[in-house]
């Protein structure tokens, strides 16, 4: 795997993570996550593998960014849709 892609996805979550635990979160729209503690948990293990050069999860943070996907739905409906697509395009541009 691709250092740059790891690289690029570690910031990728570090950014959702700190916008998530910023503000609460609508969860209503999407049926991965049953509360606001289990998103945090979910992104800090895809954070933690990350650091440690684990890539074995970056294909489900690929569907989690996918439009549509729980992410994406979390960010439309909690008020962060810009950074959400600058995002998700960033991981996309570098795992092209």
């Amino acid at each position: 795997m691709d250092a740059r892609v790891l690289d690029t996805a570690l910031e990728t979550v570090e950014a959702i993570l700190a916008i998530v635990q910023a503000a609460p979160q609508d969860l209503m729209w999407q049926e991965r996550y049953a509360s606001e503690d289990e998103l945090v948990r979910d992104l800090r293990d895809h954070a933690d593998r990350l650091r440690r050069g684990d890539a074995s999860r970056l294909p489900d943070l690929r569907h989690l960014l996918l439009p549509t996907g729980s992410l994406c739905e979390i960010a439309m409906s909690s008020g962060w849709p810009e950074a959400y697509t600058t995002l998700a395009n960033r991981l996309d541009a570098a795992s092209a």
